[in-house]
């Protein structure tokens, strides 16, 4: 008899640390799933900063090829400008030469 109730406190035992663990399972997914939704939470605001930080450099980066392109055309207007009065000297060095 005695065996037979060392077995049932063991089983009672046995069936209350199961309990014990399904509870402790259902809390730790549950902490899990809060802390996955956190972590979800700040990663779609870093992404959403990074988008904004990249369309920042983005516009950033076609003002600065514009003022680029503004600054090219002008140098080589200004090539232009000193290779036609390279020209116009040389010719009237050349007519000057033929002066003499």
């Amino acid at each position: 008899m005695e065996q037979e109730i060392n077995q049932h406190t063991i089983l009672q035992a046995i069936l209350e640390l199961s309990k014990q663990m399904q509870d402790m399972k259902s809390d730790l997914q549950q902490q899990i799933e809060a802390v996955e939704k956190r972590l979800e939470g700040k990663l779609d605001a870093v992404e959403k900063r990074l988008e904004e930080k990249n369309e920042a450099l983005e516009k950033r980066l076609d003002k600065v090829e514009q003022n680029l392109s503004r600054k090219m055309d002008l140098v080589d207007a200004k090539f232009d400008i000193l290779s036609s009065d390279l020209i116009t000297t040389k010719a009237e060095v050349s007519m000057l030469k033929q002066v003499k």
